[in-house]
């Protein structure tokens, strides 16, 4: 006897075997093979599959680039902002970098 697949509708329809109505795929359930074995471009290591994948991301705290798929992307240039808020910002860490030389100085002469 073979196994078949029963598809329960949330709206209290009757049940319907899957892959007879088209709401489930083409033809049926559809199957998708697991990922190709990788080599990590960050650690050197080789993964396998999906689990792989998943291990991988969550070790190094990535994201695969499929997921970005429909996100803007940013250039170099593309910065909003407009010359007088990229002008206070610029200055704003020169004034940090200075504050914090001033105060390593100070800290090694006194």
């Amino acid at each position: 006897m073979s196994r078949q697949t029963w598809i329960y509708p949330a709206d209290g329809s009757p049940p319907y075997p899957a892959g007879t109505r088209g709401h489930d795929g083409p033809g049926g359930v559809v199957f998708l093979p697991d990922l190709p074995d990788f080599v990590s471009p960050i650690d050197g290591k080789r993964y396998n599959g999906r689990a792989g994948l998943r291990e991988h991301c969550k070790i190094h705290d990535v994201v695969p680039n499929a997921d970005l798929k429909g996100l803007p992307t940013l250039t170099t240039g593309s910065d909003q902002r407009s010359l007088e808020q990229r002008k206070a910002d610029e200055s704003y860490r020169k004034r940090l970098i200075i504050n914090e030389v001033n105060t390593q100085y100070r800290k090694y002469n006194s």
